[in-house]
């Protein structure tokens, strides 16, 4: 059975400035759409054996398991339910940033 993939507020956000700056600061228009479809494919990629992902570098850092997908510049920050069910993508964060902090990350309650 397939996981239930929701995207939360900030990793939308990540996505959306990324295009932003392809689009506008790049002017790649068509890039931009070309890497937030791959980036939806990737992320829909989930719904199947998430556990086939690395847990982040910084996982001692978290109350919660983490993981992440690599896709282009980008992690595709993400937990999932112990019941398999749902993946929570929890950010979309260029590799060049910082490290990611608890701070960075909003928690789903399970």
């Amino acid at each position: 059975m397939p996981y239930r993939v929701r995207i939360t507020d900030a990793a939308l956000a990540d996505a959306r400035d990324y295009v932003r700056f392809i689009r506008d600061v790049k002017k790649e228009p068509a890039a931009a759409e070309r890497w937030y479809r791959g980036l939806l494919e990737a992320v829909f990629s989930l719904e199947q054996l998430p556990s086939r992902c690395p847990p982040i570098p910084e996982a001692n850092e978290f109350p919660a398991e983490l993981r992440h997908l690599i896709y282009h510049s980008h992690r595709i920050i993400f937990s999932s339910d112990p019941a398999g069910t749902t993946v929570d993508v929890l950010r979309i964060y260029h590799g060049s940033r910082r490290r990611l902090s608890s701070a960075d990350v909003a928690f789903v309650v399970r």
